[in-house]
């Protein structure tokens, strides 16, 4: 296709009547903290939050969000359109950021590209097995590169919140609270 040819053309005015619609999803997202939905899947976020009923809690260290009550909680989500396996954690877990996971609940959720297929909250109680199999290589490491949460024991153990049902809603805060 020649530049600015006809079908170049029709391909520009079709990327910027999408990009408008992108606008409005931009505004929402600076509600939620969030100036870059392209940014660390900063689109993504905020509609996890939005789901969950959460607020965002701004910056790259510490926790990702909080609920009503206070409650902070760890936020992982996975792109099933990869090779991905497992969600991602830190890249140099140590004992000090095992320790802080182990006081958090966690939600999970699971994409193909786009599109959110489903979502689970699990209580740090749950995700133990898996912790005390970190601590266990820490004996004889000083950090973990990056571990992983297989997503097949997410889908196995947690409670599964998304799609939402209307009919009987359950609050990702009143699954894990009970165990906090």
């Amino acid at each position: 296709m020649d530049f600015l040819s006809k079908e170049h053309i029709c391909q520009i005015e079709k990327l910027e009547s999408l990009w408008n619609n992108l606008r409005g999803l931009s505004d929402m997202a600076t509600e939620f903290g969030i100036n870059d939905i392209f940014q660390d899947n900063g689109a993504k976020i905020m509609q996890q939050l939005i789901y969950l009923n959460f607020q965002n809690l701004p910056g790259r260290e510490g926790n990702d969000a909080i609920d009503k009550n206070g409650v902070e909680w760890e936020m992982k989500s996975i792109n099933t359109a990869t090779s991905a396996q497992g969600f991602s954690t830190n890249h140099h877990l140590n004992h000090v950021i095992l320790a802080k996971y182990r006081k958090v609940p966690w939600s999970f959720s699971i994409y193909k590209g786009i599109e959110l297929l489903d979502m689970y909250v699990m209580p740090p109680i749950i995700l133990e097995p898996i912790f005390q199999k970190w601590e266990t290589k820490l004996e004889t490491q000083a950090h973990i590169n990056n571990p992983k949460i297989p997503v097949k024991f997410v889908r196995e153990n947690g409670t599964q919140v998304y799609p939402l049902d209307y009919q009987n809603p359950m609050s990702p805060c009143t699954i894990t609270n009970d165990f906090l």
